[in-house]
Parts: C-alpha cells; structure tokens; sequence
C-alpha cells in the first residue's frame, strides 16, 4: 500500500472515530449540522462518513422534525444496541457476567454460583443468566478472566484456584460455543487494567493493584498496559518456590485467627477490634518487604489496595503504609488508595478488555475508543 493510500484510510477512520463518538456521548438523534460543528469536520465529509457508518451497522438515520417549510433535516443515532460485548470472571466459588452494548452501557448483570465444581460451562450458564431477553447471537466479542496463568492463545497453562481447567483451550472452546471472538487473561491482572482505566488509578500510567482476600495478589500496569512479561509471569510472586507471603499463608490461601476471613478480620480491625488490629498490623509488617521490591522494581505511581470493604480499607492502607515506609531509604514513594470498583473488578476487566482487543471487529472502525467510562458507570449499583 502506497504512502499517499495509507494517508486517506488513516484520515477516513478518524473522521469516522470523530463522528461515531459524537454520536455515541449523544442522548438524542444529531443532524449532520450538529455533528459537523462538534467534530470540525465540513458537512459533505460528515455525510460521506454517515453514509459508511450506517452501511457498516453502527449508525442508523430517524425521522427529525423540522420548525419550517421544506424537508427535514436529516439525523443519525448511534445503533447501540445492534451488538452486544460481554464479559465474565469465573472462579471457584463462581462467576460473575456483564454484558454492555455497544457504547458500554450496562444492559444485563449476573452473578451463578456452580453446581458441585465450578468449569467452563459455568461461563455460558452466566451469560445466558445476565441475557434475560437479550439476544446472545448478537454478541460480538466476550471477554473472560481466570484464576491463574493465561497463554495468550488464551489457554490456562497453572492454576490453584481451578486445577481442572489447567491445559484447556478455553478461548478457543467458548470463541466455538457462542460464536464470537473471545480473548482471556488472569483476573487480578485485568483487575488491575480496570482501576487504571477507570477505577482508583484513573489518570496514572504506572499502577500496582494489590488484592487481598482468599489470597494476596499483585498486578502491574505499566504506560497503560497489562505487564505481562516474556512468559506471562509478571506479578506472579506466588511462582517463587518456597516463598511464602506470610506465616497464615496455607498453599497460597490465606488463614487468620481474629476472624474467619480477610473482610471480616478488616471490618472487624475498622471497628476497633484489639485482636483484628492486631492481626492487621502484623499481616502488613509481614508483607511489608515483599510489595517494598515489587515498589523498587516497578515503581509506580500509585498503589490501589482492595481489601475487604471499601469501607474498612482505611484499616489495611494505613498499617500498611506505615510498613512499608520502614522498608524503604528514599522517601519517594507512591500513594496507596482503596479501590474505587471494588470486587466488581474484575468483570470490569473482563468486558474492557474484550473492547480494547476487539475494537476493530465490534465496530468496523479502526481506532475507536473502548468505552471505559461507560463500562464503569454503573459500579455504585452493584454491592461492592
């Protein structure tokens, strides 16, 4: 492809970028008018530009009325409901699945728990709970998150959590069962895309994303992306033979004695509870020297923490920092932050990340913009 070619499909796709996104931030149905002063763009080059979006599905025209004689004048909508993406987190004790239109709107939400053992066909189970009435033929892209290490085939090649599906092309099975394109990675690394996208890291290049709950977990974003290193190991200090987090760690699952889990021993140290502060504070001294290295090594520019309860973080952030300030010579360092999405980050992930990778399929448009904002905006109705 010549130069002087590749300069008018790049021009092309941006023009169409600039007019779907206009459409896609409107509420109503916009005239060319309308649109044209928006984008900057002249109104033949609009009208070229509608005319490609509707033949691709993505805008469609409607009656507009007019104040005076002659015809009307006329207008375009976003055609948001003409596909549908979707995302699932699957774990042991369940899945979680979202599907969104195509402007990211949340249009259904589900949470199965599994029969006896949770596997694959736990994730079809999800969508069609979070469907209803909505037509899963229509879905153009899922996308899905595991427990473990991810191929980028989107084969689960280790798992604690889900030893069962370790070696299955899980991708390749459900891209098969539902007929769409489908891309799978681990669920704390997308957990961590979701925070940087739209969550506490909103706005930072550069994000550590620390879990703790069943397990304490650790991801990095690094410039915007996923670091997920030459064997997609990055972040996986669990990996280490021999290493242990802490001393009430048990074959990587987290033990405690004030409470019978992390939330509860986190809301309990919130309320003023002597043994859970205690346990608290000595759980992030423990810690304290592991995140210190992966801080050296990385870091970054913000620390977002989920632990718990939003409501009960501020019990894990501040024993935690202060730990970790001990670790550290320099007195540069990054802030740590609770989780602005809570344990619906990872489904957030999920169904972002089937966006960013499957941008050009979901739209027919190169270049447009995931939906993040969108995707996220609805996280205040779901119980975190």
């Amino acid at each position: 492809m010549d130069t002087a070619r590749e300069a008018v499909q790049a021009e092309r796709a941006a023009n169409q970028v600039a007019c779907l996104g206009v459409l896609a931030e409107a509420d109503e149905a916009c005239t060319i008018g309308v649109i044209s002063e928006a984008t900057g763009l002249s109104r033949p080059t609009v009208r070229a530009v509608l005319d490609d979006l509707v033949d691709l599905g993505m805008v469609e025209g409607v009656s507009a009325a007019t104040a005076g004689p002659g015809r009307p004048a006329r207008a375009f909508r976003f055609a948001r409901e003409g596909g549908l993406v979707a995302g699932v987190d699957l774990g042991p004790r369940g899945a979680r699945a979202i599907i969104c239109d195509l402007s990211g709107r949340r249009a259904g939400y589900a949470e199965v728990p599994p029969h006896k053992h949770a596997d694959v066909a736990l994730i079809s189970r999800a969508l069609d709970a979070a469907a209803g009435s909505l037509d899963l033929a229509r879905l153009r892209a899922v996308g899905v998150a595991l427990p473990g290490v991810v191929e980028t085939d989107g084969r689960l090649r280790a798992s604690l959590a889900m030893p069962d599906l370790v070696g299955l092309p899980v991708a390749e099975l459900l891209a098969k069962d539902l007929g769409s394109s489908v891309v799978v990675d681990n669920d704390i690394k997308l957990a961590g895309l979701a925070e940087q996208r739209a969550g506490a890291g909103r706005g930072y290049s550069d994000v550590v994303y620390l879990q703790i709950g069943h397990r304490l977990s650790v991801s990095i974003v690094l410039d915007g992306s996923i670091r997920q290193g030459s064997h997609r190991l990055a972040g996986e200090l669990g990996a280490q033979r021999g290493m242990r987090w802490t001393r009430n760690a048990r074959r990587g699952q987290l033990v405690w004695s004030a409470r019978p889990t992390s939330a509860q021993v986190l809301s309990a140290a919130a309320a003023g509870d002597a043994d859970a502060l205690a346990e608290v504070e000595d759980f992030c001294a423990q810690i304290a020297e592991r995140v210190a290295t992966v801080l050296l090594v990385v870091d970054p520019e913000v620390v977002v923490v989920r632990g718990g309860a939003a409501k009960d973080v501020g019990a894990l952030l501040r024993p935690l920092e202060a730990a970790i300030e001990k670790e550290l010579v320099f007195p540069e360092r990054p802030s740590f932050v609770a989780s602005g999405l809570g344990r619906e980050a990872v489904v957030l992930g999920a169904v972002g990340n089937a966006f960013d990778q499957c941008g050009s399929e979901i739209y027919g448009v190169h270049g447009y913009p995931s939906p993040w904002a969108r995707i996220t905006h609805d996280v205040e109705g779901i119980t975190k």
